[in-house]
């Protein structure tokens, strides 16, 4: 008893399934919150996945080299060092973070109206499996900022801890949808990114019309994991 585990996060919205390349901890170290526990081969990056929680690692179910489904349990932690090797059984999955996130990786859909122009929405990433909303605490880049691969694009609150939501994909902030305290429900859009820093005006005339109201009803889901602040 007493257990949790760490799981296996989907790093990017089309990821089923991630190869750990490194761990960073063994069985008995200790682990604090946003310490890298392992290094995950995605389908898109390999990425460093970092913990939720504090506690000792009493088990590692998947080893270097391996592969597993998103959400399965690769390792597990335990409250005190005497209980290492003790614990079997999890006691509450305990999802982890990682960064970088893929904040912009999914294509906006089309609505009516809509630029024909290279872009992607940002969407509420699940910062932990019981998240249901995010609340936007800070905006990292500002309409028209460039924006770099691994770069922080806004401070999230969700109901663990507030944690940073990086980029996954290049290019320039076109619209910000959800401002700065309001909330989002998880993989719902809260920004527009576009390749070309010319397209903004377009993405912003389309906004302020309403046609990104039509987007959101459309878009699919494609929530991002993203890096303890």
């Amino acid at each position: 008893a007493g257990g949790s585990e760490i799981t296996m996060p989907a790093l990017s919205s089309t990821m089923t399934e991630g190869k750990i390349v490194e761990w960073s901890k063994s069985v008995g170290d200790k682990v604090s919150p946003g310490e890298i526990v392992m290094v995950v081969e995605s389908d898109k990056a390999d990425m460093d996945v970092e913990a939720y929680d504090e506690g000792y690692v009493s088990a590692i179910l998947v080893q270097e080299g391996e592969a597993a489904p998103v959400g399965a349990p690769v390792a597990i932690l335990v409250p005190s060092p005497d209980m290492v090797g003790q614990t079997s059984a999890p006691a509450a999955p305990v999802a982890a973070a990682a960064a970088p996130a893929p904040g912009a990786a999914a294509p906006a859909p089309a609505a009516a109206g809509k630029p024909d122009v290279p872009s992607a929405e940002v969407f509420m990433p699940a910062l932990s499996s019981t998240m249901t909303e995010g609340k936007i605490v800070e905006w990292s880049k500002s309409v028209g900022d460039a924006i770099d691969v691994g770069e922080t694009l806004m401070v999230v609150e969700s109901d663990k801890a507030d944690m940073d939501v990086e980029a996954f994909e290049a290019g320039y902030l076109a619209a910000i949808l959800v401002q700065e305290g309001d909330a989002a429900p998880v993989g719902a859009p809260v920004g527009i990114v576009v390749a070309s820093e010319s397209d903004i005006g377009k993405i912003q005339d389309w906004v302020s019309s309403g046609g990104q109201a039509q987007a959101g009803a459309a878009a699919a889901p494609a929530p991002a994991a993203a890096a303890p602040a």
